[in-house]
């Protein structure tokens, strides 16, 4: 009967590390990629947040003010059934009806026939900035900024554990 092989845990290679047993520098290095995910991750968020933030002073400074009312929402499905909602906005823009989809997003659905606020280009009233009641508290800025920091503070946790691998081997 064949026995079943193992790792050959005294191959050692040079790697990023140190010199480690091969099992262990192979995965150190995928655990370390995803803490990079991680961290890239957060700084696209907080990229993407500031500039819809940007977006939004300039339509309070350049822009027009409406009041709409929230006639839908739209659902994103994410991982593990968890879903978050935006709200659907119409309002009326120099005479005509407009309907945008706001920024942002929630865990519950926005309750139709509620007012939002919008902030609209008066050239092109479909760029609109939506803050609609019951929205998140955080916005995607903040969240991207934990999600970069946790990414980091994971990443620190994996050079000590290769630091307490490399002194055992």
């Amino acid at each position: 009967m064949d026995q079943p092989s193992f790792p050959d845990l005294d191959q050692t290679s040079d790697g990023f590390f140190g010199a480690f047993p091969t099992f262990f520098g192979v995965g150190l290095a995928v655990i370390a990629l995803v803490g990079v995910a991680v961290v890239v991750g957060g700084i696209v968020m907080t990229v993407r947040a500031r500039r819809r933030s940007a977006d939004a002073t300039r339509l309070r400074t350049e822009g027009r003010k409406a009041t709409g009312v929230v006639i839908d929402n739209q659902v994103h499905s994410h991982h593990e059934h968890r879903m978050t909602f935006a709200p659907v906005v119409r309002f009326e823009a120099d005479g005509r009806e407009v309907v945008v989809v706001g920024d942002q997003r929630w865990n519950r659905s926005f309750v139709t026939g509620r007012p939002a606020e919008v902030l609209y280009d008066p050239a092109a009233p479909d760029r609109a900035h939506v803050r609609a009641e019951g929205g998140s508290v955080f916005g995607g800025g903040t969240s991207g900024v934990f999600l970069a920091v946790f990414g980091i503070a994971f990443l620190v946790l994996v050079a000590v554990m290769a630091n307490v691998v490399r002194s055992v081997f």
